[in-house]
């Protein structure tokens, strides 16, 4: 058995999302469940004498089993695709058909809450939670294929949850999520982009289930179409609120994006630089925020290939320092860009940053470099820079220097103009 659990957005820790405001939605779950519990057992005992009745030959057609079934007690309180209303739909929500069902809810109602105001308030959430759910059952009973399950109650908190899936992706889709795994010989946490399980959860997984649910021989009792639904309206409402916010492409926290509209443009037009500085310090200050945010990194990297000859050796060394082995690897294309810009201005590569690199790191690099003939100086720059800073590593400072060596009969030319 294979366990992979979402559990946060990759986020300094004093972004993690907590738990406290997700109870209050848990509450009110258990609150509405308890509450009419006596309707819900009500209408099992209804459908139990429906079976018991249509068994006996009382209800001989199909008219008169639909006139029975449109009396469902729990039609009351919940919508079937021919018996609806807004309100119903609003209070579908936070009905559950059983104590399994609530559990199951509950938990993935707990977890969407919770990582979703990483990036929005709690009333955003609830709302995103309540109109995402809504529609996702209201589409269920609208695409349904009529006269299978006429008065079937569409309930229950899971159109929601796939509301609060589909922002978590609108807000999280570029960045990495962390996520619980287990195998039977061994578990931890691990973190990976947000968008490679973006087709497994939904368009593998759902969107195929969906279809199934308009065969009657393969309907398996899960409304999937409302997960659907729910998760498509998520998506919406989420974008619209972030075109509502301008929430810029390359935040990821709430925190960022706070400190980008309240107090990073005073600070930077009380300092007087010039736009290239005042960039530098804009996506520096953000760093310091959320080292996490790789869109962040990327934006710097390129920001610094372009103006290398405008910063100081201080200030390379500084944005140096955010550039590390996962990054390298995710953008590799960025920071071979800037290498290059750094070589062109015979910049050095700051030590404490190539002690800190792995070897693999340099690797992806040179292999971005060797894409073009042009940049083998550029390699052999890299690699030499990197074998003065482990030579302490012998074993790798001599494997190093056997391919400075191979590479320099190669590109004897640039590396005497580079001065190496």
């Amino acid at each position: 058995m294979i366990l992979l659990v979402p559990t946060s957005p990759e986020v300094p820790r004093f972004h993690r999302p907590t738990w406290g405001v997700s109870w209050i939605v848990a509450l009110l779950l258990i609150v509405c469940y308890v509450q009419f519990y006596p309707t819900v057992q009500a209408d099992q005992d209804y459908i139990d004498h429906f079976q018991g009745l249509k068994e006996d030959g009382f209800l001989k057609d199909p008219a008169a089993e639909a006139k029975y079934l449109s009396e469902r007690p729990l039609l009351s309180l919940t919508i079937s695709p021919k018996s609806w209303s807004v309100e119903r739909a609003i209070f579908s929500n936070f009905i559950h058909g059983g104590a399994l069902h609530l559990i199951l809810n509950l938990i993935g109602v707990i977890a969407g809450v919770r990582i979703c105001t990483t990036f929005i308030p709690f009333l955003c959430t609830f709302s995103i939670f309540i109109v995402g759910g809504t529609l996702g059952l209201l589409s269920s009973i609208w695409i349904t294929t009529p006269g299978v399950g006429d008065y079937v109650p569409h309930l229950g908190a899971s159109a929601g949850l796939f509301a609060l899936m589909g922002t978590y992706y609108v807000y999280n889709f570029r960045f990495r999520t962390s996520y619980f795994f287990w195998f039977p010989s061994k578990h931890g946490q691990i973190s990976l982009k947000t968008s490679w399980f973006f087709f497994l959860d939904v368009i593998l997984l759902e969107l195929l289930l969906s279809t199934a649910q308009f065969l009657p021989s393969s309907f398996d009792g899960v409304d999937h179409i409302a997960h659907v639904g729910g998760f498509i309206s998520g998506c919406f409402l989420a974008l619209a609120l972030r075109a509502f916010q301008r929430w810029p492409s390359m935040l990821q926290t709430r925190g960022e994006f706070l400190y980008w509209t309240t107090f990073l443009g005073e600070k930077l037009k009380s300092s007087g630089f010039d736009p290239v500085q005042a960039t530098f310090v804009g996506w520096m200050e953000l760093l310091k925020i959320n080292f996490f945010n790789d869109q962040l990194k990327s934006k710097l990297a390129r920001h610094l290939a372009n103006h290398s000859a405008s910063f100081s050796d201080e200030q390379i060394k500084a944005a140096m320092r955010f550039f590390g082995p996962t990054f390298i690897r995710l953008f590799p294309a960025d920071m071979a860009s800037l290498i290059q810009a750094l070589n062109q201005n015979k910049q050095s590569l700051p030590l404490e940053w190539l002690k800190r690199i792995p070897y693999d790191n340099i690797i992806c690099i040179s292999k971005t470099l060797a894409t073009s003939k042009e940049n083998e100086g550029d390699i052999l720059i890299l690699v030499s820079s990197y074998q003065r800073a482990h030579q302490s590593n012998k074993r790798l400072s001599q494997r190093l220097e056997v391919l400075i060596k191979q590479m320099e009969k190669v590109t004897p030319n640039r590396l005497q103009a580079s001065g190496e």
